[in-house]
């Protein structure tokens, strides 16, 4: 750029002022970052009083009025200060012989055009005037020409339209203040050593300004965006606006903001390569070190009622993405942070060596490429119902919700990571529980980040085994309790209080229930807390605990309290609407051999009233309560499943097992052990698909079954409704099957 001024690095810097000064800020902010080449500003001269003067001296900067500027003053004022090299940042006087013999090839001036274009006290006025399209910021050393001597550095700036002399002078400013300290600290021998420089621009500003404070500390320049800059500059902070950097304002409502060259250019140049550092000095761009990017909240705007197609779409960032992925790439030389969470780490590292390792720039290389894959994953799940439900595609696009086919041919599933868990189904099994983006409590007790009300950390099991439970309470209705031990209930009750409800869904078998997970559906009130505690439990589900409850089961600090909303939602319709409606396609993803199956979870819920009669004899309206409820609860059962339930309660149940006879045998002897062979009597059962043969039927009919709920469709039906006939029971058939493998 231009050969140093003095034999090494250092030096004293005077500078001539006339106007308000901010060139003269920008070299001050300059010095107080480390950026003038270890320069310091010992002298600021002025031939008039001035704004720029009077806040030199209140920095604490030596000052001289020279009024009028004549020769002789000036020299002797800078001779007093011995400076290394003169700056004109904005004085509007002719530098005379005395002080140019005196400095020569010391003095550097700043002037707003690309010279020799435009010289003298109006060059904004005359390239507007002259209609150039581009113009520019000249530094150059002063000789006795106006506005001549050599050329030290120069850089363009396009003339917009739109453009006036105070919009055009603004953006000029911007350069000089970027380009002037850099040609300082190149004269005073700074030039190999570019400025250190952070790109900040985020939406999450958690932690923001302590976090730019350090990196000031540790000698950054700032450079940010809108609401960031402004954040930081509240704080006290020197920021350099992304436009100054671009020469070009944000444009197109803030969409093109940091998509230049000059600021990518600056975040992928790899500073190992001699060639890449080259490129950067031949086009005045300074590398950028650190990169500090989260992005538009898209997701907390799919999830705001009410938000149109193209608000949404307007959530879709753009710039963002382009900066953290060209920052991860080079993470060989930039650090990328995406996260707050992330912010000590970078901190810790600076100032334990002053530069970030590797392995942290690796690493946080690594979270930024999830993040966006993330985010564009997100959009893409997003984006075709909206469009659909706009018109704007057709509602049978491949890959919309409702098509023929709802599957698109790439899918990609974006999860936020909650927690590490303790290990998996078993201790040498690592395991980690995720949730999906933008869930809500409707699609489940871990559908968001809340933590147990109390209780150790949950386990792999433990959530298993409580999402059986709270997907089979949100199908009971009125004060209800369903106890769970390995995905298969073994207790569940219907009754008029939740005390009750807790009992009897305890006696259907209470050997089972120990270690169990439970779910009730009302707010557990003390009573009920108190009998929970005489059994060894897991965790219990429900959608509140009074204050009582939580006293007594702080009493057994393990046991796991996890709230679920949604559980007293059946006798609300509103709200069991809203939690029952629109299945997702993707509902259920499970891997198997290698591939991975996605379908409709089976949550819709079925319509007794549409069920078929069978048999002669149709069901007495005690009967279709209890195969009402037998069939909600087989739905929780693992396949091959049978249900049998009496007054409203699970007595007997056979799950999981490869034969429906051992099912029904299994369910029989349950009900025998738990409840008594005359509890059998006028019991109704469910299966959760058809009898292939009448001998299943049989068992349950032989044990004294009176009514039973099949979905039907076997070869041999009508040899099933006809053993049923034979004894006098009924039997309904629904239509829908629920194997659940």
């Amino acid at each position: 750029m231009t050969a140093p001024l003095v034999a090494s690095s250092g030096g004293r810097i005077a500078v001539a002022v006339s106007g308000a000064g901010s060139n003269l800020r920008a070299l001050v902010e300059a010095e107080r970052r480390g950026a003038l080449g270890g320069g310091r500003i010992v002298l600021v001269v002025a031939d008039r009083r001035c704004p720029a003067l009077a806040w030199a001296a209140a920095e604490g900067i030596d000052t001289a009025l020279v009024a009028g500027g004549p020769d002789g003053a000036v020299r002797d004022a800078l001779d007093g200060a011995t400076p290394d090299v003169v700056v004109l940042a904005g004085y509007l006087r002719i530098v005379g012989r005395l002080t140019l013999e005196a400095y020569a090839g010391r003095i550097l001036n700043v002037h707003p055009s690309l010279l020799p274009a435009f010289p003298g006290a109006h060059a904004v006025r005359d390239a507007l005037r002259h209609g150039v399209r581009v113009t520019g910021v000249t530094v150059h050393r002063v000789d006795a020409t106006l506005d001549g001597g050599p050329i030290v550095a120069q850089e363009a700036l396009a003339i917009l339209d739109g453009d006036d002399e105070a919009s055009l002078l603004d953006r000029l400013h911007a350069v000089e203040h970027r380009l002037l300290p850099r040609v300082v600290a190149a004269a005073l021998g700074g030039g190999d050593r570019p400025p250190r420089r952070a790109l900040l621009s985020v939406s999450d500003k958690t932690g923001l300004v302590a976090f730019a404070g350090a990196l000031v500390r540790h000698r950054f320049e700032l450079v940010s965006t809108g609401g960031t800059a402004r954040a930081l500059r509240d704080a006290g902070l020197a920021v350099i606006d992304v436009a100054a950097v671009t020469g070009f304002p944000e444009m197109l409502d803030g969409r093109v903001k940091t998509l230049h060259p000059r600021i990518h250019a600056g975040i992928l140049a790899d500073r190992r390569r001699p060639d890449h550092r080259a490129a950067l000095r031949a086009a005045g761009i300074d590398a950028f070190e650190v990169v500090v990017v989260n992005l538009y909240p898209f997701a907390a705007a799919a999830e705001r009622p009410g938000t149109t197609i193209d608000e949404l779409i307007e959530e879709i960032d753009i710039g963002g993405p382009s900066l953290i992925r060209a920052a991860a790439k080079n993470q060989a030389s930039v650090a990328v942070v995406v996260s707050p969470a992330r912010y000590p780490a970078v901190v810790a590292a600076l100032d334990a060596d002053g530069a970030i390792p590797a392995a942290i720039r690796a690493a946080l290389a690594i979270e930024a490429f999830r993040l966006t894959a993330a985010y564009d994953s997100r959009v893409a799940a997003e984006l075709p119902s909206r469009l659909a439900a706009a018109g704007i595609i057709e509602p049978d696009e491949p890959g919309t919700p409702g098509a023929a086919d709802p599957y698109p041919p790439l899918l990609t599933v974006a999860l936020e990571k909650v927690e590490t868990l303790r290990y998996g189904e078993n201790p040498h099994q690592p395991a980690a529980r995720y949730r999906r983006p933008g869930a809500t409590d409707r699609d489940g007790p871990f559908a968001t980040d809340r933590p147990p009300v109390q209780g150790k950390p949950l386990s792999y099991n433990n959530v298993l085994d409580a999402s059986a439970a709270a997907t089979i309470a949100r199908t009971l209705r009125g004060p209800a309790a369903v106890v769970v031990k390995h995905l298969t209930p073994c207790g569940a009750a219907e009754r008029g209080t939740l005390g009750a409800a807790w009992h009897d869904a305890l006696a259907g078998d209470p050997v089972s229930a120990f270690g169990g997970v439970v779910a009730l559906t009302r707010t557990v009130d003390g009573a009920t807390a108190a009998a929970l505690r005489e059994i060894f439990l897991e965790v219990v589900v429900a959608p509140s605990f009074d204050p009582a409850a939580r006293a007594l089961l702080a009493e057994r600090p393990n046991l796991r309290l996890v709230l679920d909303p949604a559980l007293d939602a059946a006798d609300d319709p509103a709200r069991a609407a809203d939690r029952d409606s629109g299945p997702s396609p993707f509902g259920a993803i499970r891997s198997a051999g290698g591939a991975i199956l996605v379908s409709a979870a089976d949550s819709e819920p079925d319509d007794p009233a549409s069920w078929t009669v069978a048999t002669r004899r149709p069901p007495t309206a005690a009967e279709r309560r209890d195969l009402d409820l037998a069939w909600r609860l087989v739905r929780g059962a693992l396949s091959n499943a049978i249900v049998v339930v009496r007054d409203g309660r699970l007595i007997g149940v056979g799950s999981g097992q490869t034969s429906r006879l051992d099912a029904a045998r299994i369910a029989v002897d349950k009900a025998r052990t738990f409840a008594g062979a005359d509890a059998l009597d006028g019991a109704a059962a469910a299966s959760d698909a058809f009898f292939p043969f009448p001998d299943g039927a049989l068992i349950l009919l032989d044990a004294g079954v009176a009514a039973i709920v099949q979905p039907g469709g076997s070869v041999r039906d009508s040899e099933v409704i006809a053993a049923v006939d034979a004894v006098g029971a009924t039997m309904l058939t629904t239509g829908v099957r629920h194997f659940r493998h």
